[in-house]
């Protein structure tokens, strides 16, 4: 049985990128694959905010609340695809177990371009890209209650995981960056500036492996094997 629980960011605009996201971790995975969205978290009231660029922008530091503050839960965008199962956070990293939340720890970079997908505008900003990906020991996040959540501001100091005491580090190949990382074997590809689904990002360093992805869901799916 798993020790881990799943929440991947949905956003009815990017359905195919969240369902890619979510067959790419079930075909490798036992965890439990959850949709994370805001209407279906009654708690949450945080107004959307005209910078606001996903439906799960801030639900996502509802994880810990919503896995009843106990065991591990793993967020991750919708932007994603895996290519190994995301329980060996656990397995081969047991240093992580150290600390309340663990994130790949990306270097300051720029954005290639000031868009992103359809039309939304791009941030620069400190630990950019840390929390795409957040392994959470919950029992140790009771700090993020849902008032929490509605009410801190700026909202940008929850990304930048300044509420954690520490803040473990996540090997580089789970959270690569089409366009900016070239790494030879990924485990996780975020394509955090827009996926294959949008029409000017058919051609990236990482597209090929994204329209794999695609074409196993389709499979799955024409064998009704969910």
């Amino acid at each position: 049985m798993s020790t881990l629980k799943i929440y991947v960011g949905h956003d009815p605009r990017e359905q195919l990128a969240y369902d890619v996201c979510a067959s790419s971790i079930e075909i490798r995975s036992s965890a439990k694959v959850n949709k994370l969205s805001s209407a279906g978290i009654p708690e949450f009231t945080r107004p959307r905010e005209a910078t606001q660029s996903t439906d799960f922008t801030y639900t996502r530091f509802t994880v810990p609340y919503l896995n009843n503050y106990t065991g591990w839960a793993l967020f991750v965008d919708c932007d994603f695809i895996f290519l190994e199962d995301p329980e060996n956070l656990l397995r081969h990293y047991p240093e992580l177990r150290e600390h309340p939340v663990s994130v790949v720890k990306h270097p300051t970079y720029l954005p290639h371009t000031e868009i992103k997908m359809d039309g939304v505008s791009q941030h620069s900003m400190w630990r950019k890209n840390w929390a795409s990906l957040m392994l959470f020991n919950c029992a140790e996040c009771r700090m993020l209650t849902p008032e929490y959540v509605n009410t801190h501001n700026p909202g940008r100091e929850m990304h930048q995981l300044l509420w954690a005491p520490s803040i473990g580090s996540i090997p580089l190949d789970w959270n690569c960056l089409d366009n900016y990382y070239h790494l030879e074997n990924p485990k996780a590809i975020h394509y955090t500036d827009g996926g294959p689904w949008f029409e000017n990002y058919k051609d990236t360093p990482y597209s090929y492996l994204w329209e794999i992805e695609r074409h196993t869901l389709a499979i799955r799916m024409s064998n009704d094997t969910f």
